[in-house]
């Protein structure tokens, strides 16, 4: 027997569908995290779930957790289509526990009350895109709510709403076997953001539109850093970002005490936040916090991954053996991706021999920390 701790990116084309696996070689524990857009679910997340619980002898599978990082549809559509198949005779999967936010009335307190009004006289021709796209997002959340509901399934573990305040919360997923700790959303950081907002002199509609994007759109996806333990003591970490931005990610990681003296961290796995899209990252990240295995889930749209991010990678990785997992590195679609990989290459060289993908037939790339998965 030997322990598992193993990060799978399923190819979800430009979004993100993960699904750990832990726990004893011998009984082998899985969550999923986040689902890809809702054509996942047929193409390649249901498939891969049956093909597991084939192999390992048990279906309907049972996932121990189902957590969605945000309500983007990139990372929620999958796992809504999951939801609304569960329970069904041919549904190879089985799960009674969930974790998300929802942009309920709990979380959408931490807006400042003149931003919570400007936002509410906004009407539906002013409001900006990026907030179209936040209310699209909070239809799919009750949608997924609703689903859970029918299966009368846990959420949250009872908490309202997952911030984590004074530090790193750690979220009871698998006490005794995983580590889970919430670092972003961060309510230091929100009560800062609002701050800085009410102390700004004009306050009209385009200003609550960019707070609200920064300090609820960006700022709510979940950022988690799990650790298990392996044999003598051996202990490996991942730091799963979502979607969030590359400096809310620091203050959260700041705020919990991971950040060494130089302001530094290390992890074994980390997944690179949003796509590997240059937008809301920036060069210090990738100095700050590095790791040995990084994950990068795209496909080439919107430009992801970007190649400025790519190179930022290679020059910040310091750890010896360090690799770049990709879930497509072509796609005759968006010939952006194979042109953005062969951009950074030729910026940074020592790229060529550290990319990975997955093969022809695979569904996605596997990242073994501590014993490999073998189904």
């Amino acid at each position: 027997m030997a322990a598992l701790f193993s990060l799978e990116a399923l190819d979800a084309a430009e979004g993100d569908a993960l699904i750990l696996h832990y726990g004893d070689s011998a009984a082998p524990r899985h969550l999923l995290i986040d689902g890809g857009p809702r054509a996942t679910w047929q193409r390649t997340l249901r498939p891969r779930l049956a093909q597991i619980g084939e192999r390992l002898g048990e279906l309907p599978l049972e996932l121990r957790h189902i957590l969605v990082t945000h309500l983007d549809g990139d990372h929620i559509g999958g796992v809504l289509a999951l939801a609304e198949s569960l329970g069904a005779e041919d549904c190879p999967a089985q799960c009674d526990r969930f974790w998300l936010n929802t942009f309920d009335a709990s979380l959408l307190d931490h807006l400042p009350a003149p931003a919570q009004a400007a936002l509410a006289s906004l009407d539906g021709h002013a409001r900006p895109a990026s907030l179209q796209a936040l209310e699209a997002s909070v239809r799919q959340g009750q949608g997924l709510l609703e689903q859970i509901a029918r299966l009368q399934a846990a959420i949250n573990g009872g908490v309202t709403s997952l911030v984590a305040e004074g530090g790193a919360t750690m979220l009871p997923l698998d006490l005794g076997v995983l580590d889970v700790q919430l670092v972003c959303p961060n309510l230091a950081h929100l009560r800062k953001l609002a701050i800085e907002w009410e102390r700004k002199t004009v306050q009209d509609a385009a200003a609550t539109a960019a707070y609200v994007d920064r300090s609820v759109f960006n700022l709510s996806s979940l950022v988690l850093v799990v650790t298990a333990r392996g044999p003598r003591g051996r202990r490996a970490r991942m730091l799963l970002t979502g979607d969030a931005r590359g400096d809310h990610i620091l203050a959260g990681l700041e705020e919990a005490g991971f950040l060494d003296e130089n302001g530094q961290v290390f992890f074994d796995l980390l997944k690179v936040p949003h796509h590997g899209s240059d937008r809301n990252l920036a060069p210090e990240f990738f100095h700050r916090v590095q790791a040995r295995h990084y994950v990068i889930s795209a496909d080439g749209r919107h430009d992801n991954p970007a190649s400025e991010t790519l190179v930022w990678i290679a020059d910040g990785a310091r750890r010896r053996g360090w690799r770049v997992w990709l879930t497509n590195r072509s796609n005759p679609l968006r010939p952006a991706l194979a042109a953005n990989i062969a951009a950074a290459v030729a910026a940074a060289p020592q790229l060529k021999t550290r990319l990975r993908t997955r093969g022809r037939d695979q569904t996605g790339v596997m990242i073994d920390l501590l014993a490999a998965v073998d189904y």
